[in-house]
This record gives C-alpha cells, sequence and structure tokens, in this order.
C-alpha cells in the first residue's frame, strides 16, 4: 500500500487537481455564490468598505436579490444574524476582489460581481488545502508520512469538503483549517511551552468561536492533551499561558462586540432568536444515518475512520480518548439545534468542522490495513476507492440538485444512485421536512 503512490507527491498532486478542478468549473461565472447564509456571513465586508452602511439604512437592490435580511431584538434594534469571524478570514480575498473590480472598467466595484464571487471561492481552495497540510503534519507526528497523506487525501475527496471548497464557501472548511491549525500548534505547545505558540493559539481559538460558539468544546482536545503531556510543570504556568491565549483569544473575538453595541447598545446578543438547541432530544441516529443528512451517508468513507478507533485505542489511549470526547460531545451539540439538518445543504455540513479529529481513526485504520495480508488488504483498497469515487460523485450530483438541499429520502437515494439525472416524479420521493415542528424540538425525523 506503501508504494501505490510516492506518499510526498500524494498531496501535491492534490493540490494540482484542485487547483485544475476549481480553474475549469469556473462557479463564479455559473453560480451566486454569495446568497443567503453567504449573504449574511459576508454582508460586513461590502457594509463597511464599499456602502459605509453597516446598519443597512440604505440597501442597494442587489441585496435583496441575494437573500439578504436582519434580524431585530425585543426593542427593536437590527443587526446581522451571522457574526463577522468569516468576514475576518474573507477580507484578504475581498481586498484583492474589490481592488481589481475597482479597476476593471468591466465590473462593478459593488461587492457581488464576479471578481468578488472568484475571490470568495478563491478563499475558500486556500483554507481548505492549507488545513489539509496542517492535518497531515499533525498525523505524521503519530503515523508515517504516507499514512498521513493519504488519509488527508481520502478525507477530503471521500466526504462533502468538496462541495464547501469549489461551490459555497460557508463556514465549514475555514473552521476545519482553524480547527487543524490549532491541532498542530498546540501539540508543538506541548513539545516546547512558548508564548510565541501561545499567542497564536488564542487567537485562532478566539477567531474559531466568533465563527461557531460552539466549536470552544474543541478546545477540549488540547486541554486534555496538555495535561497528560506533563509539559506544564505547576498551576503558575498554566494561569500564565492561559491568561495569554484568553487574551488573544478576546482580541479576536472583540470587533463582534463592538458591532452589537454599535446595533443594538448591547455588549452581548443572542442573535438567533427563536432558535434553540434541543439538549435532552438530540437528532444522534438521524445525523449519523438518516437519508436526509446522514453523516455515514453522505460520506460514507467515515465508516472506516469510525472503524480505525478501536486500532487507535491499540496505539495511543490518550488521543483516543481526547479524540472520542471531542467527536462525542460534537456530535451531541450539533445535532441538539432545533434544525439538525441544518438547512439546506449537502450531507451533515456542521460536521466537517470535526473531521481532523475522524482522521486520526482513519490513519489508524490505514496503518491496521497496511500490516494485513494481501488477501484482506486488496478487497479494501478496491472498497475504499469506490466509496472515494462515489463521494465525489455525490458532490456534482448535489451541485446539480440531484441530491435535495433538504428531502432527501431512502427511496430517492438509491433510486438516484450513480445518475446524473433526475428520475421521473422526482418531487414524489421527497420528504421535506417540517421547519416550524422542528422549532418547538417536535420534528422527530
Amino acid at each position: 500500500m506503501q508504494n501505490f503512490l510516492k506518499a510526498n507527491n500524494l498531496y501535491w498532486l492534490l493540490v494540482v487537481v484542485c487547483v485544475f478542478v476549481f480553474s475549469l468549473s469556473r462557479f463564479w461565472d455559473k453560480k451566486p455564490v454569495i446568497d443567503w447564509d453567504m449573504t449574511l456571513y459576508y454582508s460586513y465586508l461590502p457594509a463597511l468598505f464599499i456602502y459605509d452602511d453597516l446598519k443597512f439604512e440604505q440597501p442597494t437592490e442587489e441585496w435583496g436579490k441575494r437573500h439578504f435580511y436582519m434580524n431585530s431584538d425585543s426593542e427593536g434594534n437590527r443587526y446581522v444574524k451571522m457574526t463577522g469571524g468569516l468576514a475576518i478570514m474573507y477580507s484578504p480575498f475581498f481586498a484583492l476582489g474589490h481592488l481589481y473590480a475597482s479597476l476593471s472598467e468591466v465590473y462593478a466595484a459593488d461587492g457581488f460581481s464576479i471578481p468578488y464571487r472568484l475571490s470568495l471561492l478563491l478563499s475558500s481552495l486556500f483554507f481548505a488545502l492549507w488545513g489539509l497540510h496542517l492535518l497531515r503534519k499533525v498525523l505524521e507526528r503519530f503515523f508515517p508520512p504516507w499514512v498521513g497523506n493519504i488519509s488527508v487525501v481520502l478525507l477530503f475527496v471521500g466526504t462533502n469538503m468538496p462541495h464547501y471548497t469549489f461551490v459555497e464557501p460557508m463556514s465549514h472548511v475555514y473552521n476545519f483549517f482553524l480547527i487543524s491549525a490549532i491541532l498542530f500548534l498546540s501539540l508543538k505547545f506541548c513539545d516546547k511551552p512558548s508564548f510565541k505558540l501561545a499567542i497564536p493559539i488564542g487567537a485562532l481559538a478566539g477567531l474559531m468561536i466568533l465563527i461557531r460558539p460552539t466549536n470552544i468544546l474543541i478546545l477540549l482536545f488540547p486541554i486534555i492533551y496538555l495535561a497528560s503531556s506533563g509539559s506544564l510543570k505547576n498551576a503558575n504556568e498554566w494561569l500564565k499561558y492561559g491568561l495569554i491565549a484568553a487574551f488573544f483569544a478576546f482580541l479576536a473575538v472583540s470587533p463582534q462586540l463592538f458591532y452589537w453595541h454599535y446595533m443594538t447598545g448591547n455588549w452581548v446578543l443572542y442573535s438567533y432568536n427563536d432558535e434553540h438547541f434541543f439538549f435532552l432530544n438530540p437528532h444522534i441516529w438521524d445525523g449519523l444515518f438518516s437519508y436526509r443528512k446522514g453523516w455515514f451517508v453522505y460520506s460514507p468513507l467515515l465508516l472506516f475512520a469510525a472503524l480505525g478507533f478501536i486500532a487507535l485505542f491499540k496505539k495511543s489511549k490518550l488521543l483516543f480518548s481526547s479524540s472520542l470526547i471531542v467527536l462525542a460531545l460534537g456530535l451531541w451539540v450539533n445535532l441538539s439545534w432545533w434544525c439538525w439538518w441544518y438547512g439546506g445543504g449537502f450531507g451533515a455540513r456542521s460536521l466537517i468542522d470535526f473531521l481532523p479529529f475522524m482522521a486520526f481513526g482513519l490513519a489508524a485504520f490505514l496503518m491496521w490495513l497496511s500490516q494485513q495480508k494481501r488477501l484482506i488488504k486488496a478487497p479494501v483498497i478496491v472498497v475504499l476507492s469506490f466509496l472515494s469515487i462515489w463521494s465525489v460523485f455525490m458532490n456534482k450530483q448535489y451541485k446539480s440538485s440531484i441530491i435535495h438541499y433538504d428531502s432527501m429520502s431512502k427511496e430517492l437515494f438509491w433510486k438516484q444512485f450513480f445518475k446524473d439525472h433526475f428520475v421521473k416524479e422526482y418531487e414524489s420521493y421527497l420528504e421535506h421536512p417540517d421547519y416550524d415542528a422542528a422549532k418547538k424540538g417536535e420534528e422527530d425525523y
């Protein structure tokens, strides 16, 4: 298996293929890109730097076309529902797009024309590939380089990551990058604690929390690992490094606090209004196995990553326990959200954030597989290859709307199996969710 491809070349082959696919697809021409939730994440940038209108008191017609809306508090103060963490990550690419549009005689410098759409998609490709690079460096601390390289390639092609890299630059691959970076820096910190590492760990953690506050539980992994490593000798060292990391985390979050105060007069705000978690009724089984959005249904290769945790337990009980704790809590919290399928999207998109932890299981499985006889190894490699191809095809199906954004059923899923066209009576097989019932915690499916 190690000779299947030179390990050091495999990741870079993925980079070349991704750049080629990105250039060929030209989704910035074919898709609105900035639409629905994307518009909310992105809105801070054009509002601040183009329209000088953070309160959206004079919105242009284009905002309506992009399905932009604002929430209001009990006193009627309006604000953007999504926090501005993604806007911070978009900003360098937005600046390039705005510069190009401003100098161009072809494109409008309005925040929505092709240069802006291209810049956002470039940002998602950049952070996805950088996240995969950092993740393979993390894996190489515990496994041979060939295992790390193959793991990250399989993790990308065998899940729903391509869609959120090439088509919809939502929060998921950005959080994937941030979490991979936090793991990478935290493990280096365990080797040799320093302020030089504590500062970026804190800043990245703050940005991660700003984008998705529930991801704060991911910090349990470095805390557990650090406590077990004994790198910090006493309470003073924990306090010293903890405070500096917390300070820079607060700095990363602080722009949002100022924005909320500017818009509403309150420093802290729950911007989702009547949307809540139902922690006593999590949809774990649905989130993993339902045909609407099941993680293992639309990323079936991850079943091997789950199996790999058996081998991971034998290799490193610390890596096993710290990863499993984060995964278990992540599933519980994410799938306790009232809309556990997270509206329109491909597969369990909110769980992309937790793929770095699944990578440990996948790497352990590949390591175990490499030690087996050819009679076992060959058919498993065939299955892994098939699941990767199938996953890429499902990404293509979703892009073409053949996989429905929120109403897939078991019957429709298998009728559409490896078909690149709509089956007859497509609409009749859909099972539409009841959003009103779900908000009340009454949605059973």
